[in-house]
């Protein structure tokens, strides 16, 4: 896999905008907040569609070679989508909500975002975990007993499905010996765990 990438995708690929921008609404005063919290969306969106075909952004972690960033027309299709829930969900609830149910919020999305556009395994582990804190995060903002209890609920079940797309992951390393994220036949108990924990979160 080739690519390019441009100062402005290395120093912040898309997700990691609206990360930014969830850092600032929580630290920002209360009349910049709905500013803040509308801007970092469309910002990501712009940032989303200059994002090339290919892998874009690649560092080490742990000992691996990670690709933070791969672009394709597949890929930024579904980043557009979850840019776009974001500013829809900002828009809609940024009166109501509290700023740290806000924050909570854009950070779920960035790291839906950060899957679309993840090239490796681990990448995608990583934002799909930091979707189940953040979502988690979210639910408890209710305040309500009820709403603690179903945010705990829902962190294991999250958590569960994580772990099993993480006993997936690691066998398919074991397997293949490679980290890259490619098209999965169910056909070893590898992928089956991959899909079954992708089924659980997703649900």
């Amino acid at each position: 896999k080739t690519g390019r990438a441009t100062m402005f995708e290395c120093v912040m690929p898309p997700a990691f905008i609206l990360i930014t921008g969830a850092v600032l609404v929580a630290l920002a005063r209360p009349t910049l907040r709905p500013a803040i919290a509308l801007l970092a969306p469309l910002i990501t969106l712009y940032a989303i569609w200059q994002v090339p075909d290919g892998v874009q952004l690649t560092t080490t972690f742990l000992g691996y070679q990670i690709e933070l960033v791969e672009g394709s027309a597949l890929r930024r299709l579904f980043a557009t989508v979850f840019a776009l829930m974001a500013f829809g969900g900002v828009l809609f609830a940024f009166r109501q909500s509290k700023w740290y149910e806000l924050s909570a919020a854009m950070v779920y999305a960035a790291g839906a975002i950060g899957v679309s556009f993840a090239g490796d395994l681990i990448t995608l582990f990583i934002f799909w975990e930091l979707m189940a804190l953040s979502s988690t995060i979210v639910v408890w903002c209710g305040g309500t007993e009820t709403a603690r209890a179903a945010g705990i609920r829902y962190a294991i079940v999250h958590l569960t499905g994580g772990l099993i797309l993480k006993i997936g992951i690691e066998g398919i390393y074991v397997a293949t010996g490679s980290l890259e994220i490619q098209a999965l036949t169910l056909d070893s108990f590898a992928t089956w765990m991959v899909f079954i924990g992708v089924l659980i979160n997703a649900a």
